[in-house]
């Protein structure tokens, strides 16, 4: 009887004895609208409560979440900047400063931020000076800083479309029928959540693969995840979809009866071996008639080619697309209009 108690004791003590990184950990983040700038939207209104919402929400819950877990971590947890300074902070100040907001992530205890995300976010209608139609120019900033040290963490500058977004139905002024104020804020909504969501998946991504080895754990982290994530070259022979070097991304059927379309095809932030093997992929996909540098658009890091070719606007990102994938870089693939494509790598550090 006593042999059977110490074993089960042992059991118990071996259990409690469990390291708690057994269990992926999270990261505690806490979003504000830095809106000092007269030219920025102020904070706490219809839209900026929409945008907000949807910054927490995508931080939350990000689409890259099987990403992140292979980093060790099991998510972000967001919380409301209202509900955790209610009691020491006057809550309707606006137009703050970024020492104010980084201050006041500090005075939080409870729970203590890991994490805060600053972002401003631009809006402005204007007129096309040939058809007098409506435009709306949209556009965020955004960064995330190391609450206790300071470090810069990431951000971006984003922006839907550089040359605005035409405003249709209720929004704008049709047959004598002015803009309704509930359309326009409703637009611009929209346009604000889309940029928050494509900030808050890269965001998370990068957070992920900065703090893993910090906050995550050891265990769960995948040793191989900057080889094939973040410091990806290009392609082996043998992997999936991969032939010396050259994805085998082809259209179904092999059918390529479209009008010939010329396209500018941008990629930013890329290695020069990178760009190597993207342009050796453009020259070998099917359909694909021309294939040059675009005037002014190459650098270091970026390229910029005109791409002729019988593919419609769909098959070409998804040619983009799985090219990306195969080569193992996280990448944001935006259609950009006017026949272009911009394909901006999301930069990943291990530490």
């Amino acid at each position: 009887m006593l042999k059977k108690l110490m074993i089960g004791a042992t059991a118990v003590a071996a259990l409690a004895a469990t390291p708690a990184t057994a269990q992926a950990q999270t990261i505690k983040v806490l979003v504000a609208q830095e809106d000092w700038d007269k030219d920025s939207l102020k904070r706490d209104n219809r839209i900026q409560r929409a945008v907000l919402n949807t910054w927490n929400s995508t931080l939350n819950a990000p689409a890259v979440l099987h990403q992140i877990k292979r980093y060790g971590i099991e998510g972000l947890d967001v919380y409301d900047e209202t509900a955790v300074s209610l009691k020491f902070y006057e809550q309707d100040r606006v137009r703050r400063r970024d020492e104010e907001l980084i201050s006041l992530a500090r005075q939080i205890k409870n729970p203590r931020i890991d994490v805060v995300v600053l972002y401003t976010l631009y809006a402005r209608a204007v007129k096309e000076p040939y058809t007098n139609l409506t435009k709306l120019l949209t556009s965020m900033s955004y960064r995330a800083i190391d609450t206790r040290s300071g470090r810069f963490f990431g951000g971006d500058n984003l922006d839907i479309d550089p040359h605005g977004v035409v405003m249709t139905g209720c929004a704008t002024s049709l047959n004598g029928v002015k803009p309704d104020a509930h359309c326009v804020k409703e637009f611009v909504s929209r346009n604000g959540e889309r940029l928050a969501r494509d900030a808050g998946n890269a965001l998370a991504l990068k957070l992920a693969a900065l703090l893993g080895k910090q906050y995550g754990n050891k265990d769960g982290y995948a040793a191989d995840t900057n080889d094939k994530l973040g410091d990806a070259d290009g392609y082996k022979d043998g992997d999936a979809g991969v032939e010396g070097g050259i994805a085998k991304t082809s259209v179904g059927g092999g059918q390529c009866k479209n009008i010939p379309t010329t396209f500018i095809v941008e990629y930013q932030g890329f290695t020069p071996r990178q760009k190597s093997l993207i342009e050796a992929n453009m020259s070998n996909w099917r359909c694909g008639l021309d294939l040059d540098a675009a005037v002014g658009g190459s650098s270091f890091s970026n390229a910029a080619y005109e791409y002729k070719t019988r593919l419609n606007e769909g098959q070409l990102l998804r040619q983009v697309r799985l090219m990306t994938e195969l080569m193992g870089i996280v990448a944001d693939i935006r259609n950009q209009g006017r026949n272009k494509i911009e394909v901006r790598a999301v930069g990943l550090r291990g530490n």
